[in-house]
């Protein structure tokens, strides 16, 4: 595999671009603003009633990137890059699982590592295959988010001592959907975690968020979550709140909106499509063969920003309105409709928004 040194200094050449691109704002220089998010493949180990893709695609859950499709994306990648002006990026593998197919991560990372000043690399997991895969396809990848599934908490500790063994990652992170199974062990789960200095992302069940007793059940364990984190920091525990609940960046503090949906957004699917949302599997914008690269990234319904006009006045006023940034526009449309109004989960947000920031953190991570 290629020694790490070679990923210290590709992410130097990223980071010390000073060739105004943008970037995030003050100690946050470093956290992607664009995201190359890439579903190769609908194939997968598993099929959790929770995931995206299953809920959306549906009967398509099995198509997989073509070879003239997938020859393309690798000559739309930097000409995108080029264009886009961001100085930090990151690209993400996602699915479907990943690890069934990593001659096409190694060719992907190949052409960014020739034809671009770096990008930070993401690899979405459920682990099922790491005892089998070729790790040298891997070597471009800095971070690996696992997520936990249903698996036990041993076997998860198992793979991913096993990622840090024959990998070349610098951080790893654990996810968890918070359906009933992991609602009910999600402080086991983040024990495990913060004592093995492991980062933490934790999702609600997208599609029972609206279930007013999930909801209550919900809120009660994120209070809890929060005590628990308290507790660590108290000991000297390195806590970090960066995407820890439903993906918001809770110690954002600047009114411009740091979330990419619907502008430094480019989600592909197999098919060649692109779309603002990497949940909204169903809305396209373009494809990548399109002449402009990056008009299919542009969907002012998608932003993800208080400075819409559609934003209630109220959320213009909350102290949570920098993190939040009036809520996720896909749940909104969802759920109501309408990308215009509040967040669906601000009355749990509002109070768990507060608790993170408070939570405090050292400089804001790269990326997890």
């Amino acid at each position: 595999m290629r020694r790490q040194t070679e990923h210290v200094e590709q992410l130097k050449r990223m980071y010390s671009l000073e060739d105004g691109r943008l970037k995030g704002e003050g100690a946050w220089e470093k956290l992607p603003m664009f995201w190359f998010l890439l579903f190769l493949s609908y194939k997968c180990t598993r099929r959790c009633s929770y995931c995206y893709a299953f809920n959306q695609v549906g009967d398509d859950n099995k198509l997989e990137m073509d070879d003239n499709t997938f020859a393309r994306l690798l000559e739309w990648i930097p000409e995108v890059w080029k264009l886009n002006n961001v100085k930090v990026n990151t690209i993400g593998f996602l699915g479907g699982e990943p690890l069934l197919r990593t001659d096409r991560i190694k060719q992907v990372m190949d052409t960014v590592y020739k034809n671009t000043d770096g990008m930070q690399g993401l690899l979405y997991t459920n682990g099922d295959l790491i005892d089998s895969v070729n790790w040298d396809d891997l070597e471009d990848i800095q971070w690996i988010n696992t997520n936990i599934t249903d698996i036990s908490i041993a076997e998860l500790a198992r793979r991913m001592k096993t990622i840090s063994d024959r990998s070349n990652v610098i951080g790893q992170t654990i996810v968890a959907t918070l359906d009933d199974y992991n609602l009910g062990r999600v402080l086991e789960i983040t024990r495990f975690g913060t004592e093995n200095g492991y980062r933490l992302r934790y999702q609600m069940d997208l599609y029972r968020s609206m279930d007013a007793d999930y909801r209550q059940r919900l809120l009660k364990r994120y209070h809890e979550l929060c005590d628990l984190l308290e507790d660590y920091v108290v000991k000297g525990y390195d806590v970090h709140t960066t995407f820890l609940l439903d993906t918001i960046i809770a110690l954002w503090e600047h009114e411009s909106s740091p979330y990419p949906c619907g502008k430094r957004n480019a989600t592909v699917y197999p098919d060649g499509t692109v779309g603002p949302c990497n949940r909204d599997h169903s809305f396209k914008t373009g494809t990548i063969f399109d002449e402009d690269p990056l008009s299919a990234m542009q969907c002012q319904t998608y932003h993800y920003d208080l400075a819409k006009t559609d934003i209630p006045d109220e959320c213009r006023e909350c102290e949570s309105r920098t993190a939040c940034q009036g809520g996720c526009p896909h749940d909104k449309l969802l759920f109501t409709g309408s990308a215009a109004g509040k967040s669906v989960t601000c009355d749990i947000h509002k109070e768990i928004i507060p608790r993170l920031r408070h939570l405090g953190e050292p400089p804001p991570p790269t990326l997890r």
